[in-house]
């Protein structure tokens, strides 16, 4: 490729930080590369199965009765479906984002989703769970449990049942050494749980480094919790997806 032609990617010159699981990152690493970025995964935990599958598996039966399945993510599907591969919901399935409908169309499971939006917050809005008696979301280990507890307080049976946990991970001296080089290093994060994660991953010296450059999260809540964790620019991105990150990421330099 030739200097021109390198120069014109869109992502020419930008070194960023992603914090997905251990394993999740492939995909979203190698297109970020190819619109020019520098990029390094650090991943803050890797997405283990639960250490109690027969019961997982009885209460992921048992939640098939329910009048609303809500699932969290594509982890959330890939597990439950892992653990209970012929799982049939009864009631209305609700996908929490695009990708996660896509992950249930696959097993055969046609899944409704928010009218906008894909947080929490937007899922409280579809119109079948103000008619829902019981709702289970489908989910991990310490998650965020704010959608049952807002449907807990309007009398609702709500639940969360975990269906995969997470371990956390250390950081390979390999990996803090090519963040050290990078000039400006910039965080891609799209979990709460990645987000906390970080300041004892990365050390104190080095957090306030990355905090000081952008940040890009995937929620206006993952925003919220950044910027009281000392990030001075936060941006944030339409959702989670690989092409909506991608596109907050082009807005800055």
């Amino acid at each position: 490729m030739n200097t021109i032609a390198h120069e014109s990617e869109p992502l020419h010159g930008r070194s960023l930080v992603l914090t997905r699981p251990a394993g999740e990152n492939r995909t979203f690493a190698a297109e970020l590369r190819r619109r020019g970025a520098a990029v390094v995964a650090l991943a803050p935990f890797r997405v283990v199965a639960r250490k109690d599958p027969a019961i997982a598996r009885i209460a992921l039966r048992a939640a098939a009765n329910a009048d609303v399945l809500v699932f969290a993510s594509t982890l959330a599907v890939r597990h439950a479906f892992a653990l209970v591969p012929d799982l049939l919901a009864r009631g209305v399935v609700i996908a929490q984002g695009p990708a996660t409908r896509d992950a249930l169309r696959a097993h055969g499971v046609e899944a409704d989703m928010p009218e906008q939006g894909f947080r929490s917050e937007d899922v409280l809005l579809h119109p079948r769970l103000a008619q829902a008696r019981r709702v289970v979301r489908i989910t991990g280990e310490g998650g965020r449990d704010w959608l049952v507890r807002r449907l807990r307080e309007r009398g609702v049976d709500a639940a969360d049942l975990p269906v995969y946990a997470r371990a956390s991970c250390s950081a390979r001296a390999s990996t803090l050494r090519r963040i050290d080089a990078m000039a400006q290093p910039q965080l891609v994060v799209s979990s709460r749980e990645a987000l906390l994660a970080l300041p004892a991953l990365l050390g104190e010296a080095r957090w306030l480094r990355l905090a000081a450059n952008p940040v890009f999260v995937s929620s206006d809540r993952l925003a919220a919790l950044a910027r009281g964790m000392h990030c001075r620019d936060v941006v944030v991105a339409a959702s989670a997806r690989l092409l909506d990150l991608a596109a907050a990421i082009a807005t800055r330099r």
